[in-house]
């Protein structure tokens, strides 16, 4: 059973192909890593770091060089890979426009823009749905065999339809107190990749103590059966001795930690970690021997 309604929003953000964010409120300079209005923020961090990769047979992704690229204007802000235009704000609110793409797609491919730009949105999501572990063979999955694709990727011998990354769309509101930011996204597949919906809630805290600075969210992500079963579901053209797997919407928590300690006008040290705990619904699948994402990075960022 979906926990969000279903909303025709793809036809109302469509024109909206490069606008969304994972934006903060608009901030006063020398605030974090805020951006003054009007100024680019554009860095670039040179380090050691991985993200794990929970896919059977799946190699690990190395992080050694993260850009970063942040802009905030009246109305508009860029933040990496998302975008975002302001409908209105306050002092401590703002909704916003979004745009940005899909997360699912780094394990499939090691050169996706989101293995090198992962400072978008630290959303992601809490609880768990009714699933199984066990896998369902669904009436669809005769429609899903016409659907695939000539491009395919092997794994462990098997051949996968090709797993692309989707361009989601929306809105997010967000609001700052003096304890903690809280922030909640409603995003749909505008490219029609597998035309699913996501929703996002995520709470921050931020602290400074001279020139160190840290930051701390816990999340959660929840993605409908379009989305779970598009990344990694199992038609029965892909399936091994394992069969075939389809699955229900999940919800995904996460936890994230930044530090950040000033070394000079231009250079920083940074380190970042996230733990993402997959559900039942993602880690049942015969894709997947794991059922966490652990990312982390270590090094100095220049900002230009």
């Amino acid at each position: 059973m979906n926990l969000i309604p279903r909303l025709p929003l793809r036809f109302l953000f469509l024109p909206l192909a490069l606008l969304l964010t994972a934006t903060a409120l608009a901030c006063e300079q020398g605030q974090g890593d805020c951006v003054e209005v009007g100024k680019w923020d554009i860095s670039v961090g040179v380090g050691a770091g991985v993200r794990t990769n929970p896919l059977d047979d799946g190699d690990d992704i190395p992080l050694v060089i993260l850009p970063q690229v942040n802009y905030n204007g009246e109305r508009f802000f860029i933040q990496n890979l998302d975008f975002g235009a302001i409908l209105w704000q306050s002092e401590s609110q703002q909704l916003n426009l979004l745009a940005t793409p899909s997360y699912d797609q780094v394990f499939f491919h090691r050169w996706s823009p989101s293995n090198f730009f992962i400072d978008g949105s630290t959303l992601a999501t809490a609880g768990k749905e009714s699933g199984g572990k066990n896998p369902v063979v669904t009436d669809d999955e005769v429609h899903d065999r016409e659907l695939l694709t000539p491009e395919f990727m092997p794994l462990q011998g098997r051949k996968l339809r090709d797993r692309k990354m989707a361009g989601l769309a929306g809105i997010e509101y967000s609001w700052s107190t003096a304890l903690v930011d809280l922030q909640i996204q409603y995003l749909t597949d505008f490219t029609q990749i597998h035309s699913g919906e996501e929703a996002r809630v995520a709470i921050a805290k931020h602290w400074q103590a001279g020139k160190h600075q840290w930051s701390a969210s816990l999340g959660a992500n929840w993605q409908s059966r379009e989305v779970v079963n598009y990344y990694y579901g199992v038609t029965l053209a892909e399936a091994d001795a394992r069969g075939s797997y389809q699955t229900g919407s999940a919800i995904t928590p996460l936890l994230r930690l930044d530090w950040n300690y000033e070394l000079t006008e231009r250079w920083d040290l940074r380190l970042l970690a996230s733990y993402r705990e997959l559900p039942d619904e993602i880690s049942a699948s015969p894709l997947i021997n794991d059922n966490k994402v652990i990312t982390v990075f270590v090094g100095g960022v220049y900002h230009f």
